[in-house]
């Protein structure tokens, strides 16, 4: 059986893959009539829930990536994201506050009340599951041309 501090290390670096990269400078405060209208943008467009769907969509890959990562690691990690997903929120605020005016943050919760930004924000779970699938079979087929190339070509010397 390998060292628990080595099982440690690897859980957190699976960890730190699934996680999205860091960003290099964080957005300043946000003023709370802006972080209001962000927060309901968020909400209609059901931002947290869609990124925990997406990471319960990918962990099935990464548990048979990464076999020696205990069950319980997946288990427990898709837990915390549920449970923690107010705190992605709040850090999506300040993101969104700092790429859209508070006239554009308006339009978008406009468009998202509307009938059609209601059906987008409905079906946007759907549409991106099935995208990433689509993405997973484009690269499969993409690495399984590129290896029987790479097969067929002479060797170098």
């Amino acid at each position: 059986m390998k060292p628990l501090f080595g099982r440690v290390h690897f859980v957190t670096l699976a960890a730190l893959v699934l996680a999205a990269p860091a960003v290099a400078q964080q957005p300043g405060p946000v003023d709370p009539a802006t972080a209001a209208v962000v927060r309901h943008l968020l909400d209609l467009t059901r931002a947290g829930r869609l990124a925990v769907q997406s990471m319960e969509t990918m962990i099935p890959s990464q548990r048979a990536a990464m076999p020696q990562v205990p069950a319980a690691f997946w288990d427990a990690f898709l837990a915390h994201a549920r449970r923690d997903m107010p705190q992605l929120v709040d850090s999506l605020v300040p993101v969104y506050a700092a790429h859209f005016t508070r006239a554009e943050l308006d339009q978008l919760v406009q468009f998202y009340e509307s009938p059609i930004g209601r059906r987008l924000a409905q079906m946007q779970p759907l549409v991106t599951q099935e995208s990433m699938q689509a993405g997973q079979r484009w690269g499969q087929r993409i690495g399984a041309a590129v290896g029987d190339s790479l097969a067929k070509a002479p060797a170098k010397p």
